[in-house]
């Protein structure tokens, strides 16, 4: 699986896209991003599945949104 992979140095810093890792596992890909992107001492690192990023564009949806969709 293909993970995104966000950081952050400071806290209160924007949130950036720093790469992306590919992982058999959720816990792989944490493994693999912390030591592939150890460069910095970051406040905060996350990775998030390519399946479950979800773009958010200008346009208005279509039809109300329902919690948990």
């Amino acid at each position: 699986m293909k993970y995104e992979v966000f950081a952050r140095i400071n806290q209160g810093d924007d949130t950036l896209h720093i790469g992306t890792v590919t992982a058999q596992s959720d816990k792989l890909a944490q493994m693999y991003a912390y030591n592939t992107f150890d460069e910095e001492d970051w406040n905060y690192l996350a990775v998030v599945r390519e399946e479950n990023l979800h773009e958010v564009s200008g346009e208005q949806p279509e039809r109300e949104v329902v919690a948990g969709e």
